[in-house]
């Protein structure tokens, strides 16, 4: 059971920044679009006409966030999914094609020898 537990740990981390980044995001939001109705209130901003500046200033303060958060998720995901798996060096992996290649370089090698003493 403790190496399943230490499997899901760095998951259960990702997920956990992933919502910190939601939560953040959220209240982000929700203070630009009061930031937003306050300009338009005082006549500061008209949306027609800027839409660009609308749309950058929310990328700006809380595109990265959405961005970050969803990477992180699938992060997580992916370590869920994909078992942590060691290699040391004096493991040999068998891959057929690369021994009939090596078995027919071996006798080309050897014709060759054989040509050359004639």
């Amino acid at each position: 059971m403790g190496k399943k537990v230490l499997h899901y740990t760095p998951s259960v981390v990702l997920y956990t920044v992933a919502a910190l980044l939601s939560a953040y995001t959220i209240w982000a939001c929700t203070y630009c679009a009061d930031i937003i109705a306050q300009a338009k209130a005082a006549g500061q901003l008209a949306a027609k006409g800027n839409g660009f500046d609308i749309v950058s200033f929310y990328m700006g303060n809380c595109g990265q966030y959405v961005v970050s958060a969803l990477l992180l998720v699938a992060a997580g995901i992916l370590l869920q999914r994909k078992p942590f798996v060691q290699h040391s060096p004096d493991v040999v992996v068998q891959d057929p094609v690369r021994e009939a290649a090596d078995a027919e370089l071996e006798e080309w090698f050897d014709e060759a020898e054989s040509s050359d003493e004639n």
